[in-house]
């Protein structure tokens, strides 16, 4: 450590923290025990639960009427993100939505594009 720490030091020390957790008591008796530590997720599962999560909360404030979270469900499904890939369902949303919101329309005619794009590309592979 360098010469010139040594006012800082003694001016703030640093407590180093503790190598091993502390003892927790147990309500059943007053004998310290070993703490009990929780087993990690993969961070896949943990961004997976959080992605569910945001597309329950979101499905809940697009049934109560919110336009916006309807185009958001409405992407969430065509998209699969937090659920499960349903273009059908996200059609719905996005069409609820566009009702009153100008990008819902704009969001679902790119869809409407994309699907016929889609559907004359297959249909001129099959031909040749």
């Amino acid at each position: 450590m360098p010469h010139w720490w040594t006012p800082c030091l003694e001016a703030y020390p640093i407590r180093m923290p503790e190598r091993t957790p502390p003892r927790i008591r147990s309500e059943q008796s007053e004998s310290a025990v070993e703490p009990q530590f929780v087993k990690a997720m993969p961070l896949r599962e943990v961004v997976a639960d959080c992605e569910k999560r945001w597309f329950e909360q979101t499905l809940k404030a697009a049934k109560n009427g919110d336009v916006a979270m309807q185009s958001l469900v409405g992407q969430m499904f065509c998209s699969g993100y937090g659920v499960t890939a349903n273009l059908k369902k996200g059609k719905l949303w996005l069409q609820k939505a566009a009702e009153s919101d100008m990008e819902a329309r704009s969001l679902l005619a790119s869809l409407s594009g994309l699907e016929k794009t889609k559907a004359s590309n297959l249909h001129s592979s099959k031909q040749t």
